[in-house]
């Protein structure tokens, strides 16, 4: 057997004693008790609780700061609900160029304060009026009790106000639409207040427009001009005669109009107006008119258009009725309202039907304008007759330059031109106003085979008159609101005395009714002026 070196020996024997005097060592420690284990687990315990304590404060901490942001976020949406409610039970209240206006929140409902006052003046330069024996100048046909016998010699010079109007209007639930218009002034003659317009529109069906009520219908293009931007003092008479046949203010109706960029019309079914004495059966009538914008830009505007009225059922004036039992009258006083004499007048003619027609145009150009239209109108007789149905015809022509500057607008919605914008208003720091010349001439032509000077009239005859007019106007557009306007007018009516086999005394018993086929019209001259304030 091989034996291991003593060196080797040695350190075998070294390495045995160091490890047996470490576990000897190592078995020396006392291991810790039971006891002292479970002190420590209890420790470890009661950490951890500490621990789980201060985690569940912090939670309870966290849900109370949860539960406070809940209650004021809460309070936010009630305070902000609040808000919004109180917002839309609110109005706002507001003034644009001088007109007040109340929308509600939403802008759903509004009303609109409205007001027009025109205060005239003119003074009538008509000759020396002579005795009804000789002075043979007449106006309308029996005409305000005979006054117009005596007043067409002699035209009253006066003051009074042609229109004093005031009423709201305004929107309600967005579809609908509304005017009450009062009528405090006069229009010819001054009289207790009265309606002007009375109606409800419906704007539902878009782009067409319902309307109910008393209100003046689209008849011509004058006619839907407003009368805040007349161009002179009254409208040419041609277009008078057109909108007062079944139209005219507060004329009661059913109607639709519709607008489009280019295109405008209107259809309304008509009756009497509110102003019309009590009759046995109103009056029925169709009143229609198309215009379209043929060329614009921003310095130009050209319109053309057509008008028509048909008066399907004239007014029934009873079988007692003195003179035609179904009236159609043609008659105007000459494109001036401070007195009330009419020099042009067809007297009653008893028809079946009676009919207007017109064409129009207008335009701009910069600081120029430019207005027509020519109408013919007639009736159909009342069966049975022999007699031809009397036409008539009319036209105007006027014009514009705004010195300062300014343009008519053109107002797509109605077919027309309204007045200019002031851009520099007259105040006493400074400012012009708009200044404008303005031209006119008119001619209306009621005669139907009117025969001979001398002779009496033909049973088939219509001695209505012939009337042209110039007038030369002057307008002031101090502001937006403030309007004056000079007006002279050179009038020449030619008229043939209308007596005749079956109406000898038109004007009453001589010297009311002069000699046979004499002429009873006139030349004078008017010089007037109108002080405007709207809004």
């Amino acid at each position: 057997m091989r034996t291991l070196p003593c060196s080797w020996r040695r350190a075998a024997a070294c390495f045995l004693l160091a490890a047996f005097g470490a576990a000897s060592v190592e078995a020396a420690e006392p291991a810790p008790s039971v006891q002292q284990q479970i002190d420590q687990l209890q420790q470890t315990l009661q950490a951890q609780k500490a621990q789980l304590e201060a985690q569940q404060k912090l939670l309870e901490q966290q849900a109370a700061l949860i539960e406070q942001l809940r209650q004021q976020t809460q309070a936010t949406e009630t305070t902000v609900a609040q808000a919004k409610l109180k917002e839309q039970d609110s109005a706002r209240v507001s003034i644009t160029n001088g007109r007040p206006t109340i929308t509600s929140a939403d802008g759903r409902q509004s009303a609109s304060l409205r007001a027009v006052v025109q205060l005239d003046m003119a003074s009538y330069h008509d000759g020396t009026e002579g005795p009804l024996t000789s002075d043979f100048r007449r106006g309308s046909v029996g005409g305000n009790g005979n006054r117009e016998v005596n007043s067409a010699k002699d035209l009253s010079d006066g003051v009074y106000f042609r229109r004093a109007r005031m009423g709201f209007e305004g929107s309600v639930a967005r579809d609908f639409d509304y005017r009450l218009m009062l009528e405090l002034g006069g229009a010819g003659t001054e009289g207790p207040t009265r309606i002007n317009d009375a109606w409800i529109g419906y704007n539902g069906f878009a782009p067409f427009r319902l309307q109910l009520g008393a209100f003046s219908p689209a008849a011509n293009m004058e006619d839907s001009t407003s009368v805040e931007d007349l161009l002179f003092l009254e409208r040419a008479t041609p277009s008078e005669l057109s909108r007062t046949l079944a139209g005219a203010d507060g004329r009661i109706g059913l109607g639709i109009r519709g607008a489009g960029a280019r295109w405008m019309s209107s259809l309304t079914l008509t009756s009497r107006t509110v102003n019309d004495a009590e009759v046995f059966d109103s009056q029925l009538a169709v009143i229609g008119r198309f215009g379209y914008l043929v060329a614009t830009s921003d310095s130009y505007n050209l319109h053309l258009g057509a008008s028509g009225t048909k008066v399907l059922q004239p007014a029934d004036q009873g079988s007692s009725a003195s003179g035609a039992r179904y009236a159609i009258r043609f008659r105007d006083r000459p494109e001036i309202r401070v007195d009330s004499t009419r020099l042009i007048d067809t007297g009653s003619l008893d028809a079946d039907s009676a009919y207007s027609a017109g064409v129009e145009l207008g335009m701009n150009w910069k600081n120029w304008f430019l207005q027509a239209e020519n109408f013919w109108y007639g009736l159909g007789r009342r069966q049975p007759t022999t007699l031809p149905d009397p036409s008539f015809g009319g036209y105007y022509v006027q014009a514009s330059w705004v010195l300062t500057g300014e343009s008519h607008r053109y107002n797509m919605a109605n077919g027309s031109f309204q007045g200019p914008r002031v851009r520099v208003p007259f105040t006493s720091n400074g400012g012009l106003g708009a200044w404008e010349l303005a031209v006119r001439y008119s001619h209306t032509d009621l005669d139907f085979r009117e025969g001979l000077g001398g002779t009496a009239a033909t049973p088939d005859s219509v001695r209505g008159g012939v009337q042209n007019i110039w007038t030369l106007g002057i307008n002031w557009y101090v502001n937006a609101n403030f309007r004056l306007m000079l007006d002279y007018m050179l009038i020449d009516v030619k008229r043939l005395n209308p007596a005749g086999p079956g109406n000898l005394q038109p004007f009453g018993p001589p010297p009311g009714t002069p000699p046979l086929g004499v002429q009873i019209g006139q030349d004078l001259d008017v010089i007037a002026l109108r002080s405007q304030y709207a809004f």
